[in-house]
């Protein structure tokens, strides 16, 4: 291997590491969750309780290993889309689980989404 090809490889590499570095410094505008409290049946046992299970997500987006990035995949997002989808007032939620879903195209696009699944009171 030359020398010439040996530098374009470690230029290659140097601009990739760099690029990667950057993620986030063109613009970013996301929410992510961190951690996540729940109440329990018996703490809304003066609420109106049935078994409805309600479900939201909300979703965030990045481009070129996040360079670019809008969204909102925060749990408050998700409840509120969950709360919004039930059909019916929804004053507290008790028994909340989270999950994510990532969908990543070689960092050039990547999607997350959190879906979270409550039972409602009201």
């Amino acid at each position: 291997m030359s020398t010439k090809s040996v530098n374009v490889i470690w230029r290659t590499a140097a601009l990739a590491v760099l690029t990667a570095g950057l993620a986030g410094c063109i613009y970013a505008n996301t929410t992510m969750p961190l951690a996540w409290i729940s109440n329990t049946r018996l703490d809304v046992k003066d609420l109106t309780l049935d078994n409805q299970e309600i479900v939201g997500q909300s979703t965030a987006h990045a481009l070129l290993f996040g360079m670019i990035s809008w969204g909102d995949a925060g749990l408050d997002a998700a409840l509120e889309d969950a709360k919004r989808k039930a059909g019916v007032e929804v004053k507290e939620v008790y028994d909340v689980k989270t999950d994510q879903r990532v969908f990543n195209v070689l960092g050039l696009y990547i999607s997350r989404t959190i879906i979270v699944t409550a039972k409602a009171a009201h």
